[in-house]
């Protein structure tokens, strides 16, 4: 993480990079939002389901998927790295993050960028 910038900037940081990689916009949700008695900032990505189908396959846990395994670790990794804070990014399917947590509180992590 660079020094002398705020965590929550490298945050929304995060996010973009999260974006220009897959083309969706990640969020932090959790408890993180909703008070400071948080232990990590959750972060995800919510995919189309055939898009997350297409790249991931049926399997939704990363526990046994292993391509999804690999992209969740290397992904909460690089936001850990670049924040300085506890990252757990998750990549969900459309169905099930709104049929699932459809009623909770999410963050868009976004970036302003001037258009080219």
């Amino acid at each position: 993480m660079s020094t002398g910038m705020p965590a929550g900037i490298w945050l929304h940081k995060f996010g973009s990079v999260v974006v220009d990689y897959f083309g969706h916009t990640p969020y932090q949700v959790g408890s993180s939002l909703t008070g400071k008695d948080w232990r990590d900032i959750d972060v995800r990505l919510i995919l189309p389901d055939d898009e997350f189908t297409a790249r991931f396959g049926e399997i939704e846990s990363p526990e046994v998927n292993p391509k999804l395994g690999a992209i969740t670790l290397a992904f909460s990794a690089l936001g850990a790295h670049m924040t300085g804070l506890p990252i757990d990014f998750q990549i969900q399917t459309e169905s099930h993050a709104n049929g699932r947590y459809g009623d909770q509180s999410r963050s868009a992590l976004v970036e302003y960028r001037e258009s080219s």
